[in-house]
């Protein structure tokens, strides 16, 4: 099984998630995703997450320290079988912006801007997935009403 160290960007304005509909290049299968991909040499997880929003999305954001969630599991993609260790990243914007047209990979189909509930909905074909965007979601209303986040 191939490694892939990977970083995915959790953001929500206004009860809306921000995600992105990939394609599957070899099985067709659609999905909702939050925006990430692969951290490239000379990058930290952080600056992985932006830049592949600013990618994928059109929007720059910037993290929230401190809410960073790991988690490892196995993922198929485009034929290959992949070990996949993504850090999970959180950005809260007050509105949820316009989201400009983007020149991507073939696979990524657009992002939009979709009901928080409806979002965890759609990703639970991929539990790891789900269960990671809800928790840093959680760790970032937390935040934002003051309570501590361990």
């Amino acid at each position: 099984m191939t490694k892939r160290l990977r970083a995915s960007l959790v953001c929500e304005a206004e009860g809306l998630l921000l995600v992105v509909r990939l394609r599957d290049p070899v099985t067709g299968v659609e999905g909702l995703f939050p925006p990430g991909g692969a951290v490239e040499e000379g990058e930290t997880p952080s600056m992985a997450a932006v830049r592949e929003t600013l990618e994928e999305t059109g929007i720059v954001v910037t993290t929230i320290p401190d809410i960073v969630l790991c988690r490892t599991y196995p993922f198929r993609w485009a034929g290959v079988d992949y070990e996949v260790t993504t850090q999970f990243f959180a950005a809260r914007l007050d509105r949820a912006p316009a989201l400009p047209a983007v020149v991507d990979a073939d696979y990524n189909l657009g992002a939009s801007w979709i009901p928080v509930d409806a979002a965890l909905v759609a990703m639970a074909i991929h539990p790891p997935i789900s269960t990671a965007v809800e928790q840093v979601l959680r760790a970032a209303r937390l935040m934002e009403d003051g309570a501590p986040v361990d």
